[in-house]
């Protein structure tokens, strides 16, 4: 007799499914990303639902993304003004990017990436995470084969929660449509987004609500600098102090931010020529090459060698 296979579910978020930046100009922040050397998709257009039982609706706002095997950079700014305008706070709900760009113009998105986000939710709800239902997510895509609309699924937190920014859950239902290989070639030599860095006074605090929100464990190697990792993503949580000494005179906008995101490349000799070539300035330490905000609309992006290759 033919045993019964078990299909294993999990309740943890693995990876960064995406991180991004927001600008109230999304051409010139797509144009300053693609001089650092990022190959970006066209523009597309999110759609969520804005009203108990309805169907996902156009917000005003755009997108481009630098797309890597397993998940992407995401540049977001308003394309629709007047479409933006007669949509409330409340039906923005966790995608209202006017309060975020009052802060500042810069890194304002983690998402964490789960395959069984049902799971997920289930566990935050034992664990007394104020969080919302489940929730759709569109937005048009081009592809080979035309424009089609890929679908995902959200959870996001209680209002207030995430003072660093928007975090959300999402599972991909059509990763085909948004991980498409001909995106994935950067001048750059980029090939994963690998890391996040969080920049607060009390990195403790976020290192305990991002345990809660993952499902993973972390460690804090020192009182200012916290580490978890998710397995194929990590975010570490520092404090002012402990940022400086990792990027040298970062200009800090307001605590607590989003500070820095890590790429790594197939040869950091290629980041160099891109850089160097596009006249953009950067400082190299300890193995990697660091572009500080000033040249990067808002965030450091960190080149780390891809040691895989």
């Amino acid at each position: 007799m033919q045993a019964e296979k078990t299909t294993i579910t999990s309740d943890t978020t693995d990876i960064l499914h995406h991180v991004g930046l927001i600008n109230a100009d999304l051409e010139t922040l797509a144009a300053c990303y693609e001089r650092l050397g990022f190959t970006l998709t066209p523009v597309s257009l999110p759609r969520v639902v804005t009203k108990p039982g309805g169907t996902p609706e156009l917000l005003g706002v755009g997108n481009r993304h630098a797309i890597f095997s397993d998940n992407y950079l995401e540049l977001l700014g308003v394309v629709d003004p007047q479409r933006w305008g007669d949509i409330t706070k409340e039906q923005r709900g966790p995608y209202d990017i006017d309060v975020p760009l009052s802060r500042y113009p810069g890194l304002h998105v983690m998402h964490f990436g789960s395959e069984h986000i049902e799971s997920v939710r289930e566990r935050l709800v034992r664990q007394g995470v104020a969080c919302s239902e489940i929730r759709r997510f569109q937005r048009n895509v081009q592809t080979e084969n035309g424009e089609k609309l890929m679908k995902a699924r959200t959870i996001h937190f209680a209002p207030g929660s995430d003072p660093e920014g928007l975090l959300q859950i999402a599972q991909h239902d059509t990763p085909e449509l948004v991980l498409q290989p001909r995106y994935m070639v950067h001048d750059n030599g980029a090939t994963a987004l690998t890391e996040i860095i969080i920049c607060a006074e009390d990195p403790l605090t976020y290192l305990s609500k991002y345990e809660r929100y993952t499902g993973h464990e972390g460690n804090c190697p020192d009182t200012n600098y916290c580490i978890l990792d998710l397995g194929h993503s990590i975010i570490k949580i520092v404090d002012p102090r402990r940022l400086d000494s990792m990027i040298p005179d970062f200009p800090i906008p307001v605590l607590p931010f989003m500070a820095a995101f890590t790429v790594e490349t197939i040869s950091l000799q290629r980041s160099r020529v891109v850089l160097s070539g596009n006249g953009i300035p950067f400082l190299e330490k300890d193995e990697s090459i660091i572009v500080y905000p000033q040249h990067a609309c808002g965030c450091a992006v960190v080149f780390k060698k891809d040691h895989h290759i």
